[in-house]
């Protein structure tokens, strides 16, 4: 009698366990999507909107709002948000409440290259489109080729990552030859950079000629600074 009562007390449980599980799947069939959360990690400068961003995870906004939980494709979304050219990395998550998180890092542009079409060059030495929703600040690069791609990206991160170059310097102009000549804000004068060597030494040159030529109030005088010969500025005036 008593190995009865625990067969039946058993197959209670099992049915039990069944019942909540069959409850459950259920329910979460009948869930949706109750909010969008997108957040920018990383951003130097904004490229891409939280808009362009919703529209890309959402796609068809109807099918959207009527879709269960269970069948979300989370890869498929992050499949569509990394394959758009603004963006480097992102990363799509479901909470337990029905919000969808997106998680995005925007690429960097450090320079625009004036070919034709105009792309950028990225923080990961890497060329990209122009962003069609907004223009970011950096220095125009002109005369650009593939074989100069690496000592232009040493030179670009030099200015970038110095707060007085970064703020002044506006073209990088390079020639036949690879070497190069760059254009400030404010003032006409020319920086004869030649070949891209030795850049920190040639930029810390710069710098401490240039605070000498603002405290004398001369800098409107010169139309070049050579920074060619090693631990020498050559100036020639207007």
């Amino acid at each position: 009698m008593k190995k009865y009562k625990m067969a039946i007390g058993l197959f209670v449980a099992i049915v039990l366990i069944f019942s909540l599980y069959g409850f459950a799947a259920r329910r979460n069939a009948k869930r949706t999507v109750k909010n969008v959360n997108i957040s920018f990690v990383n951003l130097y400068e904004p490229i891409i909107s939280e808009k362009n961003v919703n529209k890309l995870l959402i796609q068809n906004n109807q099918e959207f709002q009527k879709a269960p939980l269970e069948k979300l494709d989370l890869n498929l979304r992050e499949t569509e948000l990394r394959k758009n050219p603004m963006v480097r990395v992102a990363d799509v998550s479901l909470t337990i409440d029905g919000t969808l998180e997106a998680v995005v890092e925007p690429r960097k542009p450090i320079a625009r290259i004036m070919t034709v079409p105009n792309q950028y060059l990225d923080a990961d030495n890497s060329l990209m489109p122009l962003s069609s929703e907004y223009t970011v600040l950096v220095p125009l690069v002109y005369g650009y080729k593939e074989s100069y791609k690496n000592k232009v990206y040493e030179l670009l991160q030099a200015i970038r990552n110095d707060a007085f170059l970064k703020a002044t310097i506006t073209d990088v102009r390079l020639n036949g030859k690879g070497e190069v000549t760059m254009e400030v804000r404010a003032y006409d004068y020319e920086i004869v950079l030649g070949e891209v060597s030795m850049i920190e030494s040639k930029l810390k040159n710069y710098k401490v000629f240039v605070a000498k030529m603002i405290k004398d109030n001369a800098l409107q005088d010169l139309g070049k600074i050579d920074l060619r010969y090693k631990n020498q500025v050559v100036v020639v005036k207007k």
